[in-house]
């Protein structure tokens, strides 16, 4: 089934149209959604400061107030043991009892105090107020965590965890305490101890958004304060929210709860004590934005709509002209050549129809031209018929020739390539030791070279090198190349000469020009060491390298004046990768280890397959 230009025009408007307000309506919704949720958490967080700064931080600095007043009480200051007073813990000597009974008013003016009391540094004694005669005798304040704290952090005050106290009264309490200090030396600790409930009083207090709630909450995820009291030192830590409270130390996140509610976290520390207070609101986010998302499709569809109709009357004004222009090329088609499009548009549509007027007069004239340049193929085919037979014979006799010409070619490189393995036979038969050694490095030359795919020219230059590359030992005097012990310095710079021998004996045979700068290099090494120009790796042509590697090879596996017993083809392989990246190129190294690994080459015996 067709669909016509105007179908398409008004379904490709409708798609633009679908797609543009989907993705707007799409992204208003998630911004809409997105800022919502940050004004939530912008004002519960708000909230939760405002809490901690008008009610939980006064009262803290109140209690904290407290403490530091009593510790830089002066009788405090100057308090001492009585000669021979014993350790008090339930009972205050006389000499202290003013303290005390200015204490116990104080804590009845007070009621969110439940003890104060002072622990004496020279004995351990609890000078408490008011007195507790459940406290066990041997209480010794000066191991009490709250003592010891205020003992390490002098001139601070401190507050402790929740703790259970010592006495009967089964309360848990957090002490707030601060060391008292003469002379740079520690008279004992003022502590105020306040019950834990206190905490939960003044959060249930407060308001926290129409469904929500605080706590104060430990590191540990312990419940402090909470409006439910039965919850206190309860843990939270499997909560979906606690753990990311803990990531900073204040903030705002929306997490979804078990129960699929969508909840507000509020959440700030609280200085001193690393204690969190937390604001949880459960709020209905879909809700809140489900008039914005109610607009947006209304919008949506109105849009569409209008679009839908603009897209079909565009369509009907663009396609109108094309309808026109169709109906002649039907016309055209059925052999009426005089006819021509009326485009009545003042648009570029009225210059199309113009435009296509002018070339169809333009076809017309080309198919006059064409009926003439037919006539005048025509006469030339029937010409070029009559010579058919001259150009076949001309053809069958360029490929005889061609053919000659390969074979020509083919003798001439087989005929180089008898030459050099004569001259490989003179020098293997100029040593002992090496009998067969040209051909086989030959042989693992050409191995590696088309392992690494190079091309037949350089793999036919790298055969000739490889067959010639010891003919400078032509040279050499039979006492050094065959001498068993080790070589002498000055013997050794003798044997060095042999690559510039061989240069210099193939320096007037033009085939071999390539190779012999193989050979001349053949014994450089990577690392700039080798000789006779101590050339480096970036300067040794691949032909070269892998001649290299093809000669050592065969000198480790082969008997030689200087070493009576070969190696194996495993010592030579190892040998080999020694040295790579110094004395030989890596990749040609791991190209012909792969190559013996895989046992893919016979060194005696390698087929070759000759191109010219």
């Amino acid at each position: 089934m067709k669909i016509s230009i105007r179908n398409k025009i008004t379904i490709m408007v409708l798609i633009l149209i679908l797609t543009s307000v989907s993705t707007l309506g799409i992204m208003a919704y998630r911004n809409a959604k997105a800022v919502l949720i940050e004004d939530m958490g912008s004002k519960s967080y708000n909230i939760v400061s405002n809490i901690y700064d008008y009610f939980l931080k006064n009262f803290m600095e109140s209690m904290e107030y407290v403490v530091d007043y009593w510790a830089e009480y002066e009788d405090i200051i100057n308090y001492q043991n009585m000669p021979d007073q014993p350790k008090m813990v339930t009972d205050i000597p006389e000499h202290f009892k003013p303290i005390g009974s200015m204490w116990k008013g104080f804590i009845a003016a007070n009621p969110d105090i439940a003890w104060i009391y002072l622990g004496v540094e020279e004995d351990g004694s609890l000078l408490l107020s008011p007195l507790d005669p459940t406290m066990p005798q041997n209480y010794d304040a000066r191991e009490r965590d709250w003592y010891i704290d205020a003992v390490n952090n002098p001139g601070e005050t401190i507050w402790t965890e929740p703790y259970l106290d010592a006495g009967d009264s089964g309360a848990v309490v957090v002490t707030v305490a601060r060391a008292v200090i003469r002379d740079e030396q520690i008279v004992g600790v003022i502590g105020v101890d306040i019950k834990l409930e206190k905490f939960s009083e003044i959060i249930k207090s407060l308001v926290f958004g129409e469904e929500g709630y605080l706590m104060l909450i430990s590191n540990d995820g312990d419940i402090y304060a909470h409006p439910d009291k039965d919850l206190l030192m309860k843990n939270v830590m499997g909560k979906e929210w606690f753990s990311k409270i803990l990531i900073e130390e204040n903030g705002t996140d929306l997490f979804v709860s078990t129960e699929g509610e969508d909840t507000v976290v509020a959440y700030l520390t609280v200085p001193k004590t690393n204690w969190r207070l937390v604001g949880l609101s459960k709020i209905d986010i879909n809700g809140m934005i489900m008039s914005i998302r109610n607009k947006g499709i209304i919008i949506g569809i109105i849009s569409i709509i209008i679009t839908f109709l603009l897209g079909y009357i565009l369509s009907r004004i663009v396609t109108k002209p094309i309808e026109e222009i169709m109906k002649v090329i039907h016309s055209i088609s059925k052999g009426e050549m005089g006819i021509r499009a009326n485009i009545k548009s003042r648009d570029e549509l009225n210059i199309l129809g113009n435009k296509f007027n002018e070339m169809l007069e333009e076809i017309e004239e080309l198919l006059e031209e064409r009926n003439l340049h037919v006539e005048e193929l025509t006469k030339k085919n029937q010409e070029i018929m009559l010579q058919h037979d001259e150009i076949l014979a001309f053809s069958q006799q360029a490929e005889a020739m061609n053919e000659e010409l390969n074979s020509l070619l083919k003798e001439i490189r087989k005929n180089y390539l008898s030459t050099v393995k004569a001259l490989a036979n003179a020098i293997d038969a100029n040593d002992q030791y090496t009998r067969g050694h040209c051909e086989r490095v030959r042989n693992i030359s050409i191995s590696i070279a088309r392992s690494m795919n190079l091309n037949q020219v350089d793999i036919n230059n790298l055969e000739f090198a490889s067959l010639l590359h010891d003919i400078g030992k032509i040279g050499i005097p039979p006492s050094i190349l065959n001498k068993e012990g080790k070589l002498t310095a000055e013997e050794y710079a003798v044997i060095q000469k042999h690559p510039k021998i061989a240069f210099d004996i193939l320096s007037d045979v033009d085939f071999l020009k390539n190779s012999r700068e193989i050979i001349y290099h053949h014994h450089e090494r990577v690392d700039g060491k080798g000789y006779p120009q101590q050339l480096t790796g970036e300067k040794m042509s691949l032909p070269a390298k892998i001649l290299a590697v093809a000669d050592a090879y065969d000198a480790m596996t082969s008997v030689r004046p200087y070493r009576q017993t070969p190696m194996t083809k495993e010592e030579a392989i190892k040998e080999l990768s020694i040295s790579k990246g110094t004395q030989f190129d890596t990749k040609v190294v791991d190209v012909f280890t792969n190559i013996l690994q895989q046992e893919e080459i016979n060194i005696d015996i390698v087929t070759q397959k000759y191109i010219s």
